[in-house]
C-alpha cells in the first residue's frame, strides 16, 4: 500500500465553459470541503480551459505544490475532452483501451436502450498506462489515479453528480486509508438561517472573539450562515469535548437561528419535525413557483408528511383552486396579507392537511410600485391554532428573491413546529 505522507492538495478544474462563466465551478468547493474533513489541506485551486498546453502547465504547477492532486473535467467522449491524453502525456504514459472497462461502458449503454454503444464513447474505456481505475456508478467515465513517485494524481469527470459519487465512494476512502496522519482532524458545522454574517459574528464575539482552538470559520451564502469549528490533535475525546463546549456556548446565544448541523438541510429538518408531530403539509405557491415543494420532496420519504403543492400564479387560479375571495384580490391585491392568509387557509382546507403554507410576492425585476416594491413577499401559515403571516422585504435579483422566500417559508414552518407552547409533544 502506498502511504501518503503529505496532507497538502491542489484542485484542478478543466473546461472552457468554466472560464467563460457559462457554468459555475462548484466542483472545487465541494472537493475542498471533503478533503478538509479528513485533514487534507487544499493549498491551491487552478482552472484552465480545454487546451493541452494549459492543462500540462496546470499539472506541473500542481505537482510542484502538493502530493495530492484532484483534477475534474475533460473525461467525456467529445473532441474537446482532452484531459486524459494531456495528463498522460505529462507523465509519459501511453493510453490503452482497457477491455474490462470497455465492457462496462457497453453494458451501461445497453441498460438504457442502446443496441450498440456510440463509437466515440470508446474513449471512456481508454486508460493511461499503470493507472488505477475507480468505477463510476453514476456515469460512463471512470475515475483514474496515476501514481508517480510521491504524486497521487486523481482524474474525475466534471459532471458534479458523477464527481461527488466518486469522491464519496472511492477517493475519500482511498486517501483516508493511505494518509499517514500525525494528527486527528475533527470538525463540526453549526447551520443557521435568518441572520446575517455580521450580526451573527457580533452576537458570538464574547464566545469566539479570542478563540484560537477550535478554529472558527463563518461560511455565508444567500440562504444562511454556517459556523464551522475545527480542531486538530491526538486525543479524540479531548477534542470532542473542546468542540462540544464551544458548540453549547454558541447555541445558548443564537439557538433560534440554528436549524441543524453538518450535512443537515432545512427541508430535512422540517420533514423530521413534521414526522415527530405526526403532521401533514400542503403548500400553495405564487411567487416561488414550486420551489418550496421541490425542496420538500427532495427529502427521501417526504410522502409520509407532504400531501400536495399547487402553483396558483394567476388571480383566477387562486380563486378556483384555493377559494380566495375575488373581492380580496380586487381590494387588497394578490400581493397582500389578506390574500396570503386566504391562500394558506384554502390549501389547508381543500387538502385536509394539518398545515397549509402559502407565498405571494413581487420577485421582479418589474411589477413593483412605491406601495409594493420589488422584493415584497408575504408568507402565510395556517394550522389548527391560527393563521400567521410574515412580511419580508428582500433584495436582489429575481432568482435570489425566490430562493430566499423558499428558505424563509421552510424556516417559518420550523419555528412554528418548535413553538413549545403549541407543539409540545
Amino acid at each position: 500500500m502506498n502511504t501518503i505522507t503529505s496532507n497538502n492538495a491542489v484542485i484542478i478544474t478543466i473546461g472552457n465553459e468554466i472560464l467563460s462563466g457559462k457554468i459555475l465551478d462548484t466542483n472545487a468547493s465541494y472537493i475542498g470541503k471533503k478533503l478538509g474533513e479528513i485533514g487534507i489541506s487544499p493549498v491551491r485551486s487552478i482552472s484552465v480551459g480545454d487546451v493541452p498546453s494549459d492543462i500540462q502547465w496546470a499539472v506541473k504547477e500542481a505537482c510542484s505544490a502538493a502530493d495530492i492532486i484532484i483534477c475534474t473535467g475533460g473525461l467525456g467522449p467529445t473532441k474537446d475532452d482532452i484531459s486524459k491524453r494531456a495528463v498522460a502525456g505529462y507523465f509519459g504514459r501511453r493510453i490503452n483501451v482497457d477491455q474490462e472497462q470497455l465492457r462496462i461502458v457497453e453494458k451501461k449503454f445497453r441498460a438504457v436502450g442502446y443496441n450498440k454503444m456510440p463509437g466515440n464513447n470508446i474513449t471512456q474505456a481508454e486508460v493511461p498506462e499503470g493507472a488505477e481505475i475507480f468505477p463510476n456508478s453514476r456515469g460512463t467515465a471512470p475515475g483514474l489515479l496515476i501514481i508517480d513517485g510521491a504524486t497521487h494524481f486523481f482524474m474525475l469527470p466534471g459532471v458534479p453528480d458523477e464527481m461527488k459519487g466518486l469522491m464519496t465512494d472511492h477517493i475519500i476512502p482511498y486517501l483516508r486509508n493511505r494518509l499517514q496522519k500525525h494528527e486527528i482532524v475533527l470538525s463540526r458545522t453549526i447551520r443557521t438561517t435568518g441572520i446575517g454574517e455580521s450580526r451573527l459574528a457580533e452576537l458570538l464575539q464574547p464566545v469566539l472573539g479570542n478563540l484560537d482552538d477550535p478554529e472558527v470559520a463563518f461560511l455565508p451564502d444567500p440562504l444562511g450562515v454556517d459556523v464551522r469549528l475545527t480542531t486538530k490533535g491526538k486525543n479524540r475525546e479531548e477534542m470532542l469535548q473542546k468542540i462540544q463546549q464551544i458548540e453549547e456556548d454558541i447555541i445558548q446565544i443564537v439557538s433560534k437561528y440554528v436549524y441543524g448541523y453538518d450535512d443537515d438541510t432545512l427541508e430535512s429538518v422540517v420533514g423530521s419535525l413534521l414526522k415527530k408531530h405526526n403532521l401533514t403539509l400542503a403548500i400553495a405557491e405564487s411567487c416561488t413557483g414550486g420551489l418550496i415543494g421541490d425542496r420538500v420532496t427532495a427529502v427521501p420519504g417526504s410522502s409520509e408528511y407532504f400531501d400536495r403543492g399547487v402553483i396558483t400564479y394567476s388571480n383566477q387560479s387562486k380563486i378556483e383552486l384555493l377559494g380566495v375571495d375575488p373581492a380580496a384580490l380586487k381590494d387588497k391585491g394578490a400581493v397582500s396579507e389578506e390574500v396570503a392568509r386566504q391562500m394558506a387557509e384554502g390549501i389547508r382546507e381543500k387538502s385536509g392537511c394539518d398545515i397549509g403554507v402559502a407565498t405571494t410576492g413581487i420577485a421582479g425585476p418589474s411589477g413593483g410600485t412605491p406601495e409594493k416594491p420589488v422584493g415584497l413577499v408575504y408568507i402565510a401559515l395556517s394550522d389548527k391554532f391560527s393563521a400567521v403571516i410574515r412580511t419580508l422585504q428582500l433584495q436582489g435579483e429575481r432568482s435570489r428573491i425566490k430562493q430566499q422566500t423558499t428558505q424563509a417559508a421552510l424556516n417559518f414552518i420550523r419555528l412554528r413546529l418548535n413553538d413549545k407552547n403549541l407543539y409540545s409533544n
